[in-house]
């Protein structure tokens, strides 16, 4: 696709309505977002003449919600190859150094991460909480479910730094190709399977579970969740103002609060936690 190809609608609107619009305009087929100081910046193909993406988007706006979209307008020409890799460079998060495979390697350990088109490659906030909280929680051998793997960051960081095995899933075909390839890339082996947990043993069972989602999305699966986790449960994805909902219903199937973090970024506050089953 050239840059002629490609358009862009601005959206303006408030924090708290922007996790809903992206999970819409994915849906339509966006190439990408940005988000930006009042709001969000969306590119798509250029469609032809009576495409319903067009009036798809418009649809979106709503004055009572604050939502308003100017757009759409031709994107000048640009090197999208190359502003999407100027945006990624190597970055350590907590012991572990995570870089894309055309930087050079600034430390060990490391992982070689190329998201393509997956999400993780520890730029966003929700990614480095999950992260650290991960790496901290692991214990030498311990077996690791990364549930919503994206880029496959987690379980691979896990395997790293001492983990015994991982499994790993995501729902989109394209993160776990790009799971794969990165797995491949650092020389490490998972379980990967792009599916829901319904496609699990339910006795599954394994000392760390880590669901990197927005709570909306994982909410659904919680308890299956935390069923097969025997120790530990990190979860990140979830803005602040959500903490008080998650915590009650992860406290309510019988794991403590060890651990929390929050970030602010691009005008959210993203936070994550550590959650253990009480010592018997």
């Amino acid at each position: 696709m050239t840059a002629r190809d490609v358009i862009e609608f601005r959206i303006e609107a408030p924090g708290e309505e922007r996790d809903r619009l992206i999970g819409e305009l994915s849906a339509l087929g966006t190439l990408g977002l940005e988000e930006t100081e009042v709001g969000l910046a969306v590119y798509f193909p250029r469609p032809p003449e009576g495409d319903p993406m067009l009036a798809a988007v418009a649809r979106l706006a709503d004055e009572g919600r604050g939502i308003r979209i100017v757009g759409p307008h031709l994107v000048a020409p640009t090197d999208w190859e190359r502003e999407w890799r100027r945006g990624l460079e190597p970055r350590r998060i907590g012991p572990l150094w995570i870089r894309p495979s055309w930087c050079a390697s600034e430390g060990q350990p490391e992982l070689c991460i190329d998201p393509e088109q997956a999400f993780g490659s520890g730029e966003h906030a929700t990614t480095r909480i999950a992260l650290e909280l991960l790496l901290q929680a692991l214990r030498p051998g311990d077996r690791v479910l990364d549930v919503g793997t994206g880029s496959g960051v987690l379980a691979l960081g896990a395997l790293r730094l001492g983990a015994g095995a991982a499994i790993a899933c995501d729902l989109e075909r394209p993160a776990c190709l790009n799971a794969r390839d990165n797995a491949a890339r650092n020389g490490l082996r998972f379980g990967l399977f792009c599916g829901t947990l319904a496609a699990l043993a339910p006795g599954l069972r394994v000392e760390l579970v880590v669901a990197n989602l927005l709570w909306s999305e994982l909410r659904p699966w919680i308890a299956r969740t935390l069923a097969h986790a025997t120790r530990s449960f990190v979860v990140s994805g979830a803005l602040r103002r959500e903490r008080d909902a998650v915590c009650a219903v992860v406290e309510g199937e019988g794991f403590q609060l060890l651990r929390e973090a929050e970030e602010a970024q691009s005008g959210d506050s993203w936070w994550g936690a550590r959650f253990d089953r009480p010592a018997r």
